[in-house]
């Protein structure tokens, strides 16, 4: 991996700048304004863009001189080279002590030397900072909406974790905003008071709502709505630990080959559990992962460590109970920054 900071009068220079040293597969990684040097004497500094790229880099020049033992009277910076690498090993003990995943903190132990020269004069600190960024955002996935097509989404998860709320978020979205034909579905049909609030919803959106209570009934309300741009389907929630009535709701959700089965994670639940949620529900196969009640934590790390394990792309982050404003699309910059924020750096 090769990371540079490139400086330039606007981004165009510096995009140049990019594509000349690393090439047309360079990423960026990050940009902001700076104050670029005085031209001449007398005049006053100028607006600046600062990028850092990255690239991805297979084969390491070799070294023609032979190794050999360094002693202090070698290298004058040895005592600082030295304080670099205390500095060094705090950070990424700072990491493990995160509860982030050992599997992949142990990934960037393997990585830092290589990546202390790629960085050059940066300190230890910027330089992890800069990049784990870049390895979180390689490392998990994210997916948006497919719009071409008539969908079907399933909202599953436990119980609490905000799957009503969650789908008249995604309807009004999809309704105010995108001018879809949507028809709202519940199978939740256990919990006092679910078919209401869901026809709240329905009402003030002016969308049709219907109710299933066994899975032949979600077929036929399925096959008779197939002409709407977008079926969303509530469900009961559900214990991690309730294998049967786990198996009842398998049974729902493979009624039709197009519903696409969305799993909703709460941010307040601890690692272990999360995982223990994810493999429970893996009897039905998993679209996407839904990260709710942001807002009500800042602490991520449980949250990340299911994208970092899985595999399973993230499509939608909520942060709070207003329809429809507290929901947004996820990206691997959302996901990074939100882990690199609760780390203090200096």
């Amino acid at each position: 991996m090769q990371i540079k900071r490139f400086e330039a009068g606007d981004m165009q220079e510096a995009l140049r700048q990019i594509k000349e040293a690393m090439g047309l597969d360079a990423i960026i990684l990050s940009t902001k304004t700076i104050k670029l040097p005085s031209p001449r004497p007398g005049v006053s500094k100028r607006k600046g863009v600062e990028v850092v790229a990255a690239i991805d880099q297979h084969d390491e020049p070799s070294d023609p001189q032979p190794s050999r033992q360094l002693s202090r009277s070698d290298s004058p910076d040895l005592a600082r080279d030295h304080r670099d690498r205390k500095e060094d090993g705090s950070l990424l003990q700072r990491l493990l002590s995160t509860g982030l995943t050992p599997e992949f903190v142990h990934g960037l132990l393997k990585e830092m030397p290589a990546m202390e020269r790629d960085f050059g004069g940066s300190s230890v600190s910027e330089t992890l900072r800069n990049y784990l960024h870049w390895k979180l955002m390689e490392s998990v996935d994210v997916t948006g909406p497919a719009t071409e097509g008539m969908k079907i989404w399933v909202l599953i998860g436990p119980t609490g974790v905000g799957k009503t709320t969650t789908l008249a978020k995604l309807a009004a979205q999809f309704r105010l905003k995108a001018q879809k034909k949507i028809t709202l579905i519940s199978i939740d049909t256990y919990r006092i008071g679910a078919i209401e609030q869901l026809k709240t919803y329905a009402d003030i959106l002016k969308l049709p709502l219907e109710v299933a209570f066994r899975p032949e009934d979600l077929k036929k309300i399925i096959e008779r709505n197939m002409h709407q741009d977008l079926l969303l389907i509530d469900t009961v929630g559900r214990g991690p630990n309730d294998s049967r009535h786990l198996e009842e709701l398998r049974e729902f959700l493979v009624v039709h080959p197009q519903m696409e089965t969305h799993l909703l994670l709460s941010a307040t639940t601890k690692d272990r559990d999360l995982a223990r949620v994810i493999q429970r529900f893996s009897c039905v196969p998993i679209k996407s992962y839904v990260f709710t009640k942001m807002d009500e934590t800042d602490e991520y790390t449980p949250l990340l460590n299911q994208l970092l394990r899985n595999r399973k792309p993230l499509s939608y982050l909520t942060n709070g109970q207003n329809v429809p404003e507290d929901i947004e699309l996820a990206t691997k910059a959302k996901v990074a920054n939100l882990f690199l924020n609760t780390l203090h750096w200096n």
